[in-house]
């Protein structure tokens, strides 16, 4: 038998992940939870498949693991086998949630967030959800018709859920990146002194930056010499990647991975990266110039829409993906290294974007509604 509602344990249960951006907001939220009041528990629902199946683990918490169907662009052959597994996905959320008894569920989007918050919903357990994207995606938007609460990082955001109480609060941002705000202030780079360019396209690294940026920081010659590169370009291709610089003036150094970020922001002087709402919120709160290239893939073009809101209140560029490799790319960066205010600027503006207290603002709300 299900526990009677008041029965609830003091338990937040964070639900969904699947990709680092939509996993570490819940992560960070927790953190905020565990430091406003130690009394409350906490724990994460997830796919077997997502980043969260080894993330979580590792930081310690507890987890549930779903195994759900990806139905959106998974085509006519796709949907038809999700739609059998999905009853298996239904029975594994309710065992999920007789077993964590959750005092309040709160979806952080992702395939994992859809029946186990729904389900909750179901059984009149309280029910948040946090939406990272300009656009949310396919399971948020089904969950915002049944959760009491929505957290936007978007004004415009607040569009997709007009029925529910919706918070706009921005993005929660990990407290190691959180800490190093509070004493960082972007300063950009004299003349004369070296132009570190960090290039990151997420944990897997991005096929355009690491087939097509090398040849146009090299197109750069001697013009390039005073930079200093560090690329992120993922697993198993840095010998590829790192091949591609031989004739680069400058200095590159390519690595499969960067595991302290908050390091490697502190160290450039501009970023080149994709346009996730995570990856944005952090820039946004150290108040860094970055060159913003969206996933051209990514679902409903949602990175196009995070990068083109961040561009039209001048805290950063956008260049599409196609782009890359054309010429533009170097094109902006030969007139930023001209022109070192335009990048004060851009970090300026970044920085009165930030929301650092995202977070805590989300945490207090989800203990309010134990």
């Amino acid at each position: 038998m299900w526990p009677f509602s008041g029965e609830r344990a003091r338990r937040v249960v964070i639900a969904g992940g699947g990709t680092g951006g939509h996993l570490f907001p819940g992560v960070a939220v927790v953190e905020a939870i565990e430091q406003l009041d130690p009394s409350v528990d906490v724990a994460f629902v997830g796919s077997p498949r997502g980043i969260e199946a080894r993330a979580i683990p590792k930081l310690g918490y507890d987890l549930e693991l779903i195994d759900v169907p990806m139905l959106n662009g998974a085509g006519a052959a796709g949907w038809a086998r999700g739609l059998v597994q999905l009853p298996g996905s239904g029975f594994g959320a309710m065992g999920a949630i007789k077993r964590l008894n959750p005092g309040l569920v709160v979806s952080v989007g992702g395939y994992a967030a859809g029946p186990f918050t729904m389900l909750a919903s179901m059984r009149g357990i309280p029910c948040a959800l946090m939406e990272q994207n300009s656009t949310p995606g396919m399971t948020n938007r089904l969950l915002g018709k049944v959760v009491d609460q929505a957290f936007v990082s978007f004004e415009k955001t607040r569009e997709f859920f007009p029925n529910i109480p919706c918070d706009f609060v921005g993005n929660p941002v990990r407290k190691s990146l959180l800490d190093l705000a509070e004493g960082f202030e972007y300063e950009a780079p004299e003349e004369g002194r070296e132009f570190r360019i960090l290039i990151i396209g997420g944990s897997g690294g991005a096929a355009s930056f690491n087939s097509k940026l090398p040849a146009d920081f090299c197109a750069l010659g001697e013009q390039g010499a005073n930079l200093r590169i560090r690329h992120q370009c993922g697993r198993g291709r840095v010998a590829e990647v790192d091949g591609g610089y031989s004739d680069f003036a400058g200095e590159a150094e390519v690595v499969e991975f960067i595991d302290d970020m908050a390091e490697a922001y502190k160290w450039c002087d501009l970023l080149i990266c994709r346009a996730g709402a995570s990856t944005i919120a952090e820039v946004l709160v150290l108040g860094i110039p970055a060159i913003y290239v969206p996933f051209p893939h990514a679902a409903d073009d949602h990175q196009t829409k995070n990068a083109q809101a961040i561009a039209e209140a001048g805290a950063g560029i956008m260049i599409a993906d196609s782009d890359v490799g054309q010429g533009r790319a170097t094109r902006l960066l030969a007139g930023l290294l001209q022109n070192p205010i335009s990048l004060q600027n851009l970090a300026r503006k970044a920085r009165t974007l930030g929301r650092p207290d995202a977070a805590t603002i989300i945490a207090q709300k989800c203990i309010e509604m134990l």
